[in-house]
């Protein structure tokens, strides 16, 4: 591209949930993309809510192979796009992931581990066991570092995910994300 920018192209899918999955329960997630100022969104969607997953038989996977893709246009590859999801179990939060899009074009298939937070002292503890959860009002500040430590989190699960890169004009630029490798076997 001759005005100084470059693309990052992502198309893929949330695969799928391993967590401890009781029968007779529903999961749906959501995602949002967190990314730095010199980056726009020039197609697809900056956001996504996933359909409801059903779970029939205790500890099976949650499957949404629910597709995502989105076009970014920047000028510099400072605040690299991170994908922030949400998972629910019926109505209840079951957890967060967030991670770091690749940088080398191919196919990438990624862990994300899921945590939520947890609840401090009495009077949160009194909460979560009469059912309140505690929630991010914000889920992409966990893309940010900003306060982030302060947040007790507890481990929940992982969820897996595939996403294609292509990248455009990024090597003309002069940047270079390394040896392009097809991350998906």
């Amino acid at each position: 591209m001759s005005d100084g920018t470059f693309l990052l192209i992502i198309s893929g899918q949330i695969e799928f949930l391993d967590v401890m999955a009781p029968a007779n329960t529903s999961y749906h997630c959501k995602y949002e993309f967190y990314s730095g100022p010199d980056w726009k969104i020039i197609g697809g969607l900056e956001n996504g809510l996933s359909q409801v997953a059903n779970i029939i038989n205790n500890n099976d996977k949650v499957v949404f192979n629910f597709p995502v893709e989105v076009q970014f246009k920047s000028t510099n590859p400072f605040g690299w796009p991170q994908l922030v999801l949400s998972v629910y179990k019926e109505m209840k939060l079951e957890g967060y992931g967030r991670v770091h899009l690749p940088t080398q074009p191919g196919c990438h298939k990624m862990e994300v581990n899921l945590s939520k937070p947890k609840s401090g002292y009495l009077l949160g503890q009194l909460w979560s066991f009469l059912g309140y959860q505690p929630e991010l009002l914000e889920p992409t500040n966990l893309a940010s570092t900003t306060g982030t430590n302060l947040i007790r989190m507890v481990s929940t699960g992982k969820a897996f995910m595939t996403f294609n890169i292509v990248t455009q004009g990024f090597l003309t630029l002069g940047y270079d994300s390394g040896p392009t490798h097809n991350r998906g076997e």
